[in-house]
């Protein structure tokens, strides 16, 4: 089934930044440096110029609001890092990467052939995106859902992809997320809500195997959520 977009109130905001800091602080040696660094260098800036250059104190809501900026930046930046090498090699990875997406319908598992084998199809102002999992054998189930779908969305454009480390897949599952954002906007969100409760009515083509999405990845798309529901 679909996943919609879900409003957060403050407090599980907080929560998932937490989550967010301690999900990447157990498995990147730079973060705590680099986060320190990026919360603390605005503060040493203001000292500066208010002990030399006499600068007003008030300098320093200004450095605050900095601070929490360039920190969530770095733990963006630093989660996403994490989040992604986590994610390679392991079956269920491009659904886990890019759900959550503001803006887009992930469902996962439309199509599959085994636990390895899958496609999961987004739908968004671009369209709609299938994305296939697991080799050459899912690139025709990838021309299989395409035409199943195509029937439905009519002059939709379907874009299908090949998401994978080997030679003959289109993109790295790292890059999953980058692509689908840079793809060109062809109708509104009106539309996109719509095909994509009408692509949900056709039911899915072979239920997701019960093989789960890899715990650590799980984990870091949920430590992550703060951060893209945020952009």
């Amino acid at each position: 089934m679909a996943k919609q977009q879900e409003k957060e109130t403050f407090g599980s905001r907080l929560k998932t930044i937490g989550m967010a800091i301690k999900f990447t602080n157990q498995r990147d040696k730079l973060f705590l440096p680099l986060e320190a660094a990026a919360i603390l260098l605005p503060f040493v800036i203001v000292t500066a110029l208010v002990v030399f250059a006499r600068f007003s104190l008030l300098w320093y809501i200004s450095a605050l609001f900095v601070a929490l900026l360039a920190g969530l930046i770095v733990l963006n930046m630093r989660t996403s890092k994490v989040v992604n090498a986590e994610a390679v090699g392991k079956p269920g990875a491009a659904y886990a990467l890019i759900d959550g997406i503001r803006g887009w319908t992930v469902t996962p598992g439309v199509a599959a052939l085994s636990e390895t084998q899958m496609v999961h199809r987004a739908v968004g102002k671009a369209g709609v995106v299938l994305l296939g999992e697991g080799g050459p054998k899912t690139r025709k189930l990838l021309g299989q859902e395409k035409k199943r779908i195509s029937r439905v969305v009519g002059s939709t454009p379907v874009y299908t992809f090949l998401v994978g480390e080997a030679a003959g897949d289109d993109f790295s599952v790292t890059e999953v997320r980058k692509r689908l954002m840079k793809l060109p906007k062809n109708i509104d969100s009106k539309d996109a809500n719509h095909i994509a409760k009408r692509l949900d009515a056709l039911g899915i083509g072979m239920a997701i195997p019960k093989g789960p999405i890899p715990t650590s990845v799980n984990q870091g798309r949920a430590a992550r959520r703060a951060m893209l529901r945020g952009r």
